[in-house]
């Protein structure tokens, strides 16, 4: 079965890790608590798989 949604995450300009799943919160939570503690600019995006149009992303940027 193939899933509805696909989650990225970026650091700078590269993937550094991703997830499949039909339910946008979960792999939005996903995605912050990879993320969560660490320093860098890192990004995601969850993208419709059907359309292939992004409804979901976030940035986080190291502090100044």
């Amino acid at each position: 079965m193939a899933f509805r949604y696909t989650a990225k995450i970026y650091f700078d300009e590269g993937e550094v890790a991703h997830e499949s799943g039909n339910d946008i919160d979960e792999l939005y939570s996903w995605m912050l608590i990879k993320t969560q503690g660490k320093f860098g600019n890192f990004n995601g995006e969850i993208t419709d798989n059907k359309t292939g149009k992004v409804v979901r992303s976030f940035r986080k940027s190291p502090p100044d």
